[in-house]
């Protein structure tokens, strides 16, 4: 899967990129790169820069000077963020808990990527949401469900990693929440009240989303303006869901 940059929209622009499993099978991967209210910019995840897309980018940012900050937003998303912290050593670096346990040599700020105090610092861009209800970072490393979600207010852009994805084909395809959730929401009373009204609050969120930006895919979903919304698209995939949260529910309360 050849690395190409795609402008979604006017300051938005989608990177999408190799990662391969076993150093086989290509299931790809993302990083965007966005325009702030200031005039620079910052990107959502890490990808190493290189070829055509590093010469795209460097281009719009006066040879990254203009990068302000890396935003590492999926805590399994790792294997760049030390080749990113290095093509880009001027811009400030933010990751989850785990992306500062798994690199601590790197010169993290103090804010973790799910923080509250981080989504009010960057609240002119963006606005975050993370997923309640579930473990945000599971003992069990195959377990990539939670992700910081973040809107890029100016395109109304919503930026996703793992936790909602992606399959562009007729009849089985579709919008979904990722395929782990039934093994991280938490085993106690509430946790399906909380993800549900977590999905309730995203769907508002995404009442005012042209375009969403997942992981993992060649093709990305059509926007909004394609004819299906992209608070439809969530609503469908939380019903697609409902007999797992039931399931839940009933074991736990």
């Amino acid at each position: 899967m050849a690395d190409r940059l795609v402008e979604i929209a006017d300051g938005f622009w989608n990177i999408r990129g190799s990662f391969k499993i076993a150093g086989l099978i290509d299931i790809g991967t993302q990083a965007s790169l966005i325009r702030l209210a200031s005039g620079g910019f910052a990107l959502l995840d890490a990808y190493a820069l290189q070829g055509e897309v590093a010469r795209e980018v460097m281009e719009r940012t006066d040879q990254g000077r203009g990068i302000e900050a890396i935003l590492n937003l999926h805590p399994f998303h790792t294997v760049h963020v030390r080749a990113i912290a290095q093509q880009l050593p001027g811009a400030r670096l933010y990751g989850t808990v785990r992306h500062v346990a798994r690199a601590p040599e790197l010169r993290w700020e103090a804010l973790h990527t799910e923080d509250e105090a981080l989504h009010e610092l960057f609240a002119e861009d963006l606005a975050f949401t993370v997923p309640r209800g579930v473990d945000f970072v599971s003992d069990n490393e195959k377990l990539h469900f939670s992700s910081v979600l973040a809107l890029h207010r100016a395109s109304r852009t919503l930026h996703v990693d793992d936790t909602l994805t992606w399959v562009g084909l007729p009849l089985v395809g579709g919008l979904s929440f990722h395929p782990t959730l039934r093994s991280v929401l938490q085993p106690r009373p509430g946790a399906v009240a909380e993800f549900r009204a977590w999905a309730g609050e995203l769907i508002t969120l995404c009442e005012g989303v042209e375009q969403l930006c997942t992981a993992h895919t060649r093709s990305l979903p059509p926007p909004s303006s394609a004819g299906v919304s992209a608070a439809e698209r969530v609503q469908r995939a939380l019903q697609r869901v409902g007999k797992v949260l039931d399931a839940h529910e009933r074991r736990f309360g």
